[in-house]
């Protein structure tokens, strides 16, 4: 049923994709001998962190950032995600850093796909987990994925709503950017499988750039878990510099897609964000409702003005 409704959807797998990374870019997480799910004193009690509801985890991060690659093994150590979660390591794009990183998402959704994974959990480098992430959090992930529409693309664990819209106590219906740490359905991979970088017709929220996550937010069946359980971190990214160019701030967004200045806002701003979003959602929604009758009026106005 489902590869059926994604048929009917155009996204179903008659077209067949070029990869976009190959297999030694990939590589299982360095194991930690201290790590209690994966060294020497792994437990085998079966207690403690349980994915075992996705059927694989990637972590996406640049050859030249070894130091954010260190950094997100630890994250991975931590939460139990170490003995699931293959690395993706592509090089730098050597001229636009939003095409390396979409291309680079959808070099994770390719590999999961030809290895036969259909949820998967997806996370950039500079993903941080809540200190306070409960074993009991973790299993409600499971349970809120079980319970979703059978059409979800994308379930994020850590975003930037732009509003939100509660289902269930835990769970909300979302329009968010940032793709650091997100639960991809086999809709949303088989999405990224046909959609190269630059492919026409994508829709983005303008504000946002043209970056993955830009196109996320206008993705429909995105949900989110509440509250979030991943950040992302203040460290220097690669998303910002072009080699050998200076990006003119134009326009007010560029403080925010053409600084440093976006990792700072990020990092402290995405937790409170959820709350405001959810908050405000209502009057998004009620301002949207009025100008779409003002447009309505507007338009039977004059086509009244010009049949007299």
């Amino acid at each position: 049923m489902l590869d059926d409704g994604m048929a009917r959807m155009g996204i179903g797998g008659t077209r067949e994709a070029a990869p976009a990374g190959s297999q030694q870019d990939f590589h299982v997480c360095p194991p930690d001998p201290a790590c209690p799910y994966c060294g020497g004193a792994a437990a085998t009690s079966g207690s403690g962190y349980d994915w075992s509801f996705i059927d694989g985890a990637y972590c996406i991060s640049l050859q030249n950032r070894a130091d954010r690659a260190r950094n997100a093994a630890a994250q991975l150590h931590r939460v139990g995600l170490c003995r699931t979660t293959l690395f993706h390591r592509p090089v730098k794009h050597p001229t636009w850093p939003v095409a390396g990183i979409w291309e680079a998402h959808r070099a994770v959704a390719l590999h999961a796909l030809a290895s036969g994974r259909r949820t998967v959990l997806i996370l950039e480098d500079d993903c941080i987990f809540s200190r306070h992430l409960r074993v009991r959090t973790v299993r409600s992930i499971g349970r809120a994925l079980a319970l979703l529409p059978e059409d979800w693309m994308i379930f994020y664990l850590g975003h930037m709503s732009r509003w939100a819209i509660p289902v269930r106590r835990n769970v909300l219906r979302v329009s968010s950017t940032a793709a650091h740490a997100y639960i991809a359905s086999p809709w949303l991979l088989a999405w990224l499988r046909d959609r190269p970088f630059g492919t026409p017709g994508v829709a983005r929220v303008r504000l946002s750039g043209r970056g993955i996550d830009s196109a996320y937010a206008r993705l429909p069946g995105a949900y989110a878990l509440f509250p979030m359980i991943a950040t992302q971190s203040a460290s220097p990214s690669d998303h910002v510099a072009r080699p050998g160019k200076s990006l003119a701030i134009k326009k007010p967004k560029h403080l925010f897609t053409r600084t440093r200045y976006r990792e700072l806002i990020l990092s402290r701003a995405m937790k409170p964000a959820q709350y405001v979003a959810l908050a405000s959602s209502p009057v998004y929604f009620g301002l949207r409702y009025a100008r779409r009758k003002v447009r309505r009026f507007l338009r039977r106005h004059s086509r009244s003005a010009a049949a007299t």
